[in-house]
């Protein structure tokens, strides 16, 4: 069985999270869109297993100092291939001040606006970065690896891991 939902949780990757869903949101003078009950049934089942994974996986890596150390192989060639794109740590930290900054600044100010359009150009930046990261086939060979790795240990642990996976998979695919 392949699986295409992807665990491993890496500083790199998860940048721009706040400032992704952030982006999406309407402006502050606009009403949100109104959400049909089953999308939000969906999204919340999403979260819901999202939440029992990252529990697991937690706990696996935890207990397990080989994938503690295979995780922080990885998170070293992700952070040398960002780099080498352009996408320094230097820049990975600026990102998480200026997110840490956004959560305390009042959200329809010019300060949360100007911070906004720099994570939007970190964001731009990082995209090209990821690009050429994802290009990389030694460095998602590693990935992979580490992948089944996690996932066979998750699925000791917990033997629902498999179930969860394919409905996270169902749930995602019908959302799309």
């Amino acid at each position: 069985m392949r699986l295409t939902t992807k665990l491993l949780t890496l500083p790199i990757a998860s940048l721009f999270v706040v400032a992704s869903v952030q982006a999406n949101q309407p402006p502050a003078n606009q009403p949100p869109a109104t959400q049909q009950p089953a999308q939000v049934a969906s999204q919340q089942k999403v979260m819901e297993i999202q939440t029992k994974l990252a529990s697991v996986q937690d706990q696996v890596v935890k207990e397990n100092p080989e994938l503690q150390k295979e995780q922080k192989a990885l998170q070293a060639s992700f952070d040398k291939a960002a780099a080498e794109a352009g996408f320094s740590k230097d820049k990975k930290e600026k990102v998480v001040a200026l997110q840490k900054k956004l959560q305390n600044t009042e959200p329809d100010s010019e300060e949360a606006k100007m911070i906004q359009d720099q994570l939007t150009q970190y964001q731009k930046e990082f995209i090209q970065a990821r690009t050429a990261i994802m290009n990389d086939a030694e460095l998602q060979k590693k990935q992979q690896q580490y992948q089944s790795s996690l996932i066979a240990a998750m699925t000791e642990k917990e033997p629902k891991v498999q179930t969860w996976i394919q409905e996270l998979n169902s749930l995602r695919g019908g959302a799309q």
